[in-house]
């Protein structure tokens, strides 16, 4: 069994050389490096958490404040290919996860990159919407 728990400082070092490679392609397509993007949501999530599996982080996730929109939030999550360990767990427990992480916000949104299918897929069963295709990425948002 997985556990979520609140992040920690070296969770982001941890992850940064194991994220699955759709992950990768899309912080690649912002010019982004992992430990940059892992760090940034560190710093800026109220909160940030991590998912845990057999003592090692396996993804962190948050959301982010809109600079100038309090009420909207970016929500996000990065992983590593060891989720799929416990697939059947992470989808059970998502919707209940994303309902927590949102409670400050009226807005989630954020983008995804074209070729993510599995987060497309994801983010359809979390409930979001897609609303723009701004090459390489579409725009997604739920109002919460």
């Amino acid at each position: 069994m997985a556990q979520v728990r609140k992040s920690v400082e070296a969770d982001q070092t941890d992850l940064a050389t194991r994220l699955r490679k759709a992950d990768q392609v899309e912080l690649d397509a912002h010019n982004v490096t992992a430990e940059l993007a892992l760090g940034m949501g560190f710093t800026f999530s109220q909160p940030c958490l991590t998912i845990e599996h057999e003592d090692k982080p396996i993804g962190m996730f948050g959301v982010t404040p809109v600079d100038g929109a309090d009420e909207v939030g970016q929500v996000w999550l990065l992983g590593s290919d060891e989720i799929n360990d416990i697939r059947y767990q992470f989808l059970r427990e998502s919707k209940r996860w994303l309902k927590e992480i949102s409670n400050d916000y009226e807005m989630l949104c954020n983008v995804v990159h074209e070729g993510n299918t599995l987060h497309h897929r994801w983010l359809k069963f979390l409930g979001f919407s897609f609303l723009s295709h701004r090459r390489p990425f579409f725009e997604f948002a739920r109002f919460v």
